[in-house]
């Protein structure tokens, strides 16, 4: 298999990572590998199935489990405190339903960081691959205000789209100068303050991490236009979807879901004849 000289940087975005999974599938049939991937939450979540070489996984995940209540529902937000079933998503799922490849993981001469935010300090921590990488991806995954923090490591995580929602500058500190960052929405998007739960209601204990939350939509769009920024100076390749399908984060729509799958499988051929020409 070809290994190219760049990082792969991932975002999230929910049930909009299954565009990150159809793209991630074209490169596997390609046959193509990276040295170095970073991912935040449904980033981490699709592409470590990419690094175990296990193509449709993410797929056969959608079209099984989406519409399980344990999955995705009000129900596991009453029953669990996570309106995603992150033990479901990452343990029940990985171990019993839709086995996860460790060995073939971690075997890989891939680097695999996935991001989370210390709600202590309201900063990124940045976790390598190991043994217990279940864990950090549902740390990265874990939403404010609709999951409960994950104790890991001595650290109080949450979601690391918080802190660094587009690591591509971490990336370049590591020395990769080629990269490609895979997004989840089109061009021209750009995130909205909006309205939200109290932050001081709920995480009164954690003031660091009360003013990343109010600080989190500027920062991603300043993160957003430095990719840009880089892909017009030919350093970065720009993955996204080619066409707005107008997918949500919790989306119930099963075909539209597929379809994002498939647009990514789409995209990701091009981009994938692209690197290798």
């Amino acid at each position: 298999m070809p290994t190219l000289p760049h990082a792969l940087i991932l975002e999230g975005g929910g049930l909009r990572g299954n565009y990150t999974a159809g793209v991630l599938d074209a490169f596997l049939e390609h046959g193509l590998e990276f040295p170095y991937i970073i991912g935040v939450s449904a980033g981490v979540g699709m592409s470590c199935s990419f690094v175990s070489k296990q193509r449709e996984r993410n797929l056969h995940i959608l079209k099984n489990y989406r519409n399980d209540p344990r999955y995705l529902s009000i129900r596991s937000f009453i029953k669990t405190g996570d309106y995603f079933g992150l033990d479901f998503i990452y343990h029940d799922i990985p171990d019993r339903f839709v086995p996860f490849d460790i060995e073939t993981f971690l075997a890989s001469p891939t680097r695999f960081v996935s991001v989370c935010t210390d709600c202590e300090t309201g900063e990124p921590v940045y976790f390598e691959k190991g043994p217990d990488i279940l864990s950090v991806m549902k740390a990265s995954s874990a939403m404010p205000f609709v999951s409960r923090i994950v104790e890991y490591g001595g650290w109080k995580l949450l979601d690391g789209g918080i802190s660094d929602a587009i690591p591509l500058a971490k990336a370049l500190s590591e020395g990769f100068t080629k990269n490609i960052v895979i997004l989840t929405h089109p061009a021209g998007y750009r995130r909205k303050k909006g309205i939200q739960p109290p932050a001081r209601f709920f995480y009164r204990k954690y003031p660091r991490f009360i003013e990343a939350l109010g600080n989190y939509v500027e920062k991603y769009n300043q993160s957003l236009a430095f990719a840009e920024d880089e892909a017009a100076a030919g350093r970065t390749l720009l993955i996204r979807p080619s066409v707005d399908l107008k997918v949500s984060r919790t989306d119930k729509d099963m075909a539209k879901l597929i379809g994002l799958y498939e647009l990514g499988l789409k995209d990701g051929e091009t981009a994938a004849i692209t690197l290798m020409t």
